[in-house]
């Protein structure tokens, strides 16, 4: 079988991927149920694919390997470019996601959310954990308008203070603003 396979604007061409010959003139020793996963830039952690008879996956999981504390569900997901910021990927056993949380730590590093591709992605998450001071207010998303009458008052909807609603959490129902504009005593 003859595959075609484009890496960095380089065309390779490999035979025999899919059938497994490639893998086994390589990986002699290597005994998978699918060969074509080995070498395929995707970090497959479990055995028997992330083993030396398989080369760790035809090298796939090097930098994973480089953690030996990392425990994860998807290793493919250590290093790939996005910051996964829950625990256990964004953790010093975790090398930091690999790397992909330096930035983003650097920047927020008292900002605690699963989804950090959600900070500064040009759309205001109004709600907490995004829209909180340790976020740097979604990353810069939400503007930081004070209400009227409570200048330490920041949040998304000012029209939400004092609305005849209680908005019951933060940073609505806080004293900063007059614990939702007086809606919630």
């Amino acid at each position: 079988m003859l595959s075609m396979i484009m890496i960095g604007g380089v065309t390779f061409v490999v035979l025999g991927q899919y059938s497994g010959r490639w893998v086994r003139s390589r990986y002699p020793q290597c005994n998978v149920d699918i060969p074509s996963l080995i070498g395929d830039g995707k970090c497959h952690g479990s055995v028997p694919y992330n083993t030396l008879q398989c080369g760790f996956d035809g090298g796939d999981c090097d930098l994973y390997n480089g953690y030996p504390d990392c425990f994860v569900d998807r290793p493919s997901l250590i290093g790939d470019g996005h910051c996964h910021g829950n625990v256990p990927y964004n953790t010093a056993e975790c090398g930091f996601d690999g790397g992909d949380c330096d930035l983003y730590n650097e920047k927020y590093p008292d900002c605690n959310v699963y989804a950090t591709w959600r900070i500064g992605n040009g759309i205001c998450d109004g709600h907490p954990p995004y829209n909180i001071l340790e976020c740097g207010f979604d990353g810069g998303d939400c503007e930081r308008n004070p209400v009227d009458g409570y200048p330490d008052c920041f949040v998304h909807y000012t029209s939400a203070i004092g609305d005849g609603y209680c908005h019951n959490w933060p940073p609505h129902n806080t004293e900063a603003c007059g614990f939702d504009g007086g809606d919630c005593l």
